[in-house]
């Protein structure tokens, strides 16, 4: 990232900085666990921590548990209206590095900071702890009421937690995603849903090299519908279809091939376009020509649809948006000395299952990171005061509009 913008610029009060070095070694203690999202004991440790801050803010807390995983957080505190404003991140990790480089090296006179999970999404529970400290210091009687929840599988899709989000999300008038913002700092105001498939090719095995018995590989009937896969993505239309895992039944030489197991992910930006690859990938599927030689008999295959997250759709122009997102955009032009965009994300995130036609949605709110999902994830470190500053600004904004007796809050 090409900025002059350095923490010194905005350290040089006394204030700021402490709240920001005490925000920045909670960030240590949350990054120092191992919370893949497999590793029930270190996720629930980070809820734990989380829930702590949210009771210190005045929040009630609430665990929700599921079998053989780890907790979830959903925290709440009411104001003068039921309506309430939401915010929706993670505690689950995608790996887990250990971290031996002593945390005052790794921060010392460095714009970026590198950790697994330091971003995706550590750094945004931690930047939006920060915000509510803030908002709710300076507004103890805000109107809207608030939720916070905390996941802890979203890498894996949150399966448990769906009827949890939109019953949250039925009584929110704003939903406020805390993935961490694009590398360009953008936020994200709709994305695209995702479908997992597991599929299952079942053929016929035999001796690799009698030409007496029947037989039907599997593998075969998996690299014809491999091959034409390719033709269904179309990026320009936000369409993508990737195979995550592909294995077999066996792993030698002079055996056919019985059966192949795929992973397959599908990206689509709407409804229509999802139900149109469905309908193209299970008719690939089905139409093989790879059939045995003998009996004309072909394999079977059949799929599970193992998550379907629906796609999260635009609640506002992002030429014109509300006031309220107006302010945020505006805070950071202010202190990043930068124009941002709201731009339209190929990932799905938990926020989409949050979505109804009443309210406004805005993610990437959580700070400025790279490499997500990657070893090598990192953040810009003033983004975590910059974007924090940004967030209680616009909570500000709106218990202000609202107070002033603007009730149309979602008109721009």
């Amino acid at each position: 990232m090409d900025t002059s913008l350095k923490l010194c610029d905005l350290l040089n009060k006394s204030q700021l900085r402490q709240k920001f070095y005490q925000d920045l070694f909670f960030l240590e203690e949350l990054v120092r666990i191992n919370s893949i999202t497999s590793n029930i004991e270190g996720v629930n440790q980070v809820q734990n921590l989380v829930a702590a801050k949210l009771e210190k803010l005045g929040f009630s807390v609430k665990f929700y548990s599921s079998p053989g995983g780890a907790k979830l957080l959903h925290a709440h505190k009411a104001g003068k209206i039921k309506k309430a404003i939401s915010f929706i991140g993670h505690a689950d990790t995608v790996f887990y590095q250990e971290q031996t480089t002593p945390w005052e090296e790794l921060i010392k006179d460095q714009e970026w900071i590198s950790a697994t999970g330091i971003g995706d999404d550590k750094g945004g529970l931690v930047l939006a702890l920060s915000a509510l400290e803030t908002f709710l210091n300076d507004n103890p009687n805000h109107h809207y009421s608030l939720h916070f929840v905390s996941s802890p599988s979203e890498e894996t899709g949150s399966l448990d937690w769906h009827s949890l989000f939109q019953e949250i999300g039925q009584e929110s008038q704003y939903v406020f995603g805390l993935e961490p913002a694009p590398h360009n700092g953008s936020l994200i105001g709709a994305r695209n849903g995702n479908r997992w498939y597991q599929i299952n090719i079942q053929g016929r095995s035999a001796h690799a090299g009698r030409f007496d018995e029947p037989f039907v590989n599997a593998a075969h009937h998996a690299g014809e519908f491999i091959g034409k896969l390719h033709s269904l993505n179309d990026i320009e239309n936000k369409l993508k279809v990737n195979i995550g895992s592909l294995s077999s039944g066996h792993d030698r030489y002079n055996v056919t091939c019985d059966q192949v197991g795929l992973k397959i992910d599908t990206r689509f930006p709407c409804f229509n376009s999802r139900n149109q690859l469905h309908d193209k990938l299970t008719s690939f599927l089905i139409d093989s020509q790879i059939e045995c030689y003998y009996s004309k008999a072909k394999c079977q295959t059949s799929w599970v649809i193992e998550d379907d997250c629906p796609p999260l759709p635009q609640s506002f122009s992002f030429d014109v948006p509300p006031k309220e997102i107006q302010s945020y955009l505006g805070t950071v032009k202010q202190i990043e000395d930068r124009h941002i965009r709201i731009e339209h994300s190929g990932g799905a995130a938990d926020i989409n299952y949050f979505y109804h036609p009443q309210a406004y949605f805005i993610d990437g709110l959580g700070p400025i990171t790279q490499f997500m999902h990657t070893k090598n994830e990192r953040t810009w470190l003033p983004s975590l005061i910059t974007r924090s500053m940004a967030l209680s600004n616009l909570l500000a904004q709106i218990n202000e509009r609202t107070i002033q007796g603007d009730r149309n809050v979602l008109t721009a």
